[in-house]
């Protein structure tokens, strides 16, 4: 597996994780819940366009959370950006449902993903 597939693999780990995990995976002085988004989309860009990459089902799947991540993106939503919905908020268990159905649908396992981000950066498990 190479650096962005690995990447990309624990990006989706963490949108799949219990809240308490996920807040757990950046450094406190990052907007966390900014974060997990914004790993997600990075490394999902990346595979993107890698067409042969991911069947049809797999790209709906994939494109049907990214949609959901939009949907709730945008000024007018900011308060689904804040720690407290993340760990309450209905729209945040459905993203962390769709991303262990994409898990699923790619043959990884959904479980914590491996270490926080810094040390992913660092310590591969290639």
């Amino acid at each position: 597996m190479d650096y962005s597939t690995i990447r990309f693999k624990w990006s989706l780990q963490a949108l799949a994780a219990p809240a308490e995990v996920q807040l757990q995976l950046f450094p406190d002085y990052l907007w966390k819940v900014d974060e997990i988004a914004i790993e997600f989309d990075q490394w999902y860009q990346v595979m993107k366009r890698r067409h042969s990459f991911f069947s049809k089902k797999q790209q709906h799947l994939l494109e049907n959370l990214n949609k959901k991540l939009d949907e709730i993106s945008g000024p007018e939503n900011l308060h689904y950006w804040l720690e407290e919905a993340l760990r309450t908020d209905a729209v945040w268990e459905a993203i962390r449902s769709l991303a262990r159905i994409v898990l699923g649908a790619l043959g990884w396992p959904v479980s914590e993903p491996f270490g926080n981000r810094s040390e992913v950066l660092v310590n591969v498990p290639y």
